[in-house]
């Protein structure tokens, strides 16, 4: 099993060390994700402006461990799309993997390796940051586990997404369109322009259990309120469906289009 798990593990762990060589990167998007968690932080306190403190510190909250976690919603693979618009995927494929585990790896590496990058500082900046902006404390220790188990399913959640997109640009031979649509679909129904929890409370219903909420806005629900059992055993469940039916489908994709790959190039 270790032996068959191998080339999956070597992509993991040289995706995740190239990720740290890229030093001027990871302090660009930390200086850009402060600057913006501030900003949200501010315009929310002034939008409250005192009216409902629990509702503002729980905004506020929302908004900082969104920006913290901002690089787990990132999907584009360069290299990926660079190979198959020059047409070196030719190589790629002689592998003799598993071809859409290889580049989830790869992709999970680069997510998990980002997010640890801007969001340690992060926490450290909350010890500076004025207390009106400041974010809160975790509910209770047992939200918290709630909060890191729903937030690593919820990576693995938005890797699935990623493999899908991949699967359409072997098709399209261009990554642009369809990764804009689905930055734009995760970056809205994730809760990361607008905090799902201001959204009227019949539309969270629905849009809460949709698969972008499942990165950033189900793990931030529990940090901030403990869940009890039976809606913590929904929530995993509604996280573990997805992350099964999205892994069915990109399997499908990609088996699908590798039958039929187009080298660019001849």
């Amino acid at each position: 099993m270790r032996n068959k798990l191998r080339p999956y593990l070597t992509a993991f762990r040289v995706r995740a060390l190239l990720e740290t060589q890229y030093r001027g990167a990871a302090l660009g998007g930390l200086i850009t994700q402060a600057f913006f968690g501030l900003v949200y932080a501010y315009l929310y306190t002034a939008f409250f402006n005192g009216s409902d403190p629990a509702a503002q510190k729980a905004t506020v909250t929302y908004v900082w461990l969104q920006q913290m976690f901002f690089r787990a919603l990132f999907m584009s693979d360069g290299e990926m799309n660079n190979q198959i618009m020059t047409g070196s995927l030719a190589y790629v494929l002689c592998r003799p993997v598993d071809q859409h585990l290889y580049w989830i790896s790869r992709n999970l590496a680069a997510q998990f390796v980002g997010v640890a990058m801007r969001a340690a500082p992060m926490l450290l900046l909350q010890l500076v940051v004025p207390q009106e902006v400041r974010m809160a404390l975790p509910a209770s220790p047992l939200a918290f586990a709630q909060f890191a188990l729903s937030l690593l399913l919820g990576v693995f959640c938005v890797s699935q997404i990623h493999a899908i997109g991949l699967a359409f640009t072997m098709k399209t031979l261009d990554h642009r369109g369809l990764s804009s649509m689905l930055s734009l679909l995760l970056m809205t129904f994730s809760g990361n322009v607008v905090p799902l929890t201001l959204f009227p409370e019949g539309l969270q219903r629905l849009i809460r259990y949709q698969p972008f909420a499942q990165v950033l806005d189900a793990p931030i629900r529990m940090y901030q309120s403990g869940q009890p059992m039976d809606e913590w055993l929904l929530n995993l469940a509604v996280q573990l469906c997805w992350i099964a039916a999205l892994w069915a489908l990109g399997r499908w994709l990609w088996a699908r289009q590798l039958r039929h790959v187009t080298i660019q190039g001849g």
